[in-house]
């Protein structure tokens, strides 16, 4: 994996550092023919007002943005989200970017695929994310769709979710024989049904 930094300025301070992330939000950048260093410069601009932790290119090149002490503008206004799965919706649930790591995709959505070496890129950064924050659950993972309240879709459903959790599960595995849903665990579906809807 080759990794680059564009520093973006579009971003806030954690509460809690790295014990504030508790989830990761996937989101594509649906514009056609930007490279991942077109997306980083775009979020090097201040006046963006707009950044994302990293961007993975179509190769799987990553362009690192925001460190992830920091939280990333890249998910806005969402709806509460219980992330720490005690029964309550607490206020600072509400906070997204305060609370997660934002990866930006570089694909314009629709019918386009998600290369491997794009999604493998991911599931290696997840899993040092993971060794890293003390609060961050796999089965937290999802998309911007997911938590936002204005019905923006992102990722779209050719989002290979399955294939994610199954590299962030099994890193020197090759993907299994037949169906690869079928072959995670029960919460890891839950997930990949939760992305696809």
């Amino acid at each position: 994996m080759i990794e680059h930094t564009k520093s973006s300025p579009n971003w806030s301070p954690r509460p809690n550092g790295l014990a504030s992330v508790w989830t990761v939000i996937l989101h594509h950048t649906a514009t056609g023919g930007d490279t991942g260093a077109a997306v980083a410069a775009y979020f090097s601009m201040r006046s963006a007002e707009v950044s994302a932790h990293v961007v993975i290119d179509e190769d799987g090149e990553v362009w690192h943005c925001v460190p992830i002490e920091r939280a990333a503008w890249h998910a806005g206004q969402c709806r509460r989200v219980d992330w720490d799965r005690d029964g309550k919706l607490e206020d600072w649930e509400q906070y997204v970017n305060s609370v997660s790591i934002g990866i930006e995709f570089c694909n314009r959505g629709g019918k386009d695929s998600y290369p491997l070496p794009q999604i493998k890129s991911a599931a290696q950064l997840i899993r040092r994310w993971d060794l890293k924050c003390p609060n961050l659950k796999l089965r937290n993972i999802t998309d911007h769709q997911a938590v936002n309240l204005n019905g923006k879709i992102d990722v779209t459903s050719t989002f290979p979710a399955a294939k994610l959790f199954w590299f962030i599960l099994h890193p020197r595995t090759p993907l299994p024989a037949g169906s690869v849903y079928d072959a995670l665990p029960n919460w890891a579906q839950k997930q990949v049904d939760t992305i696809k809807r």
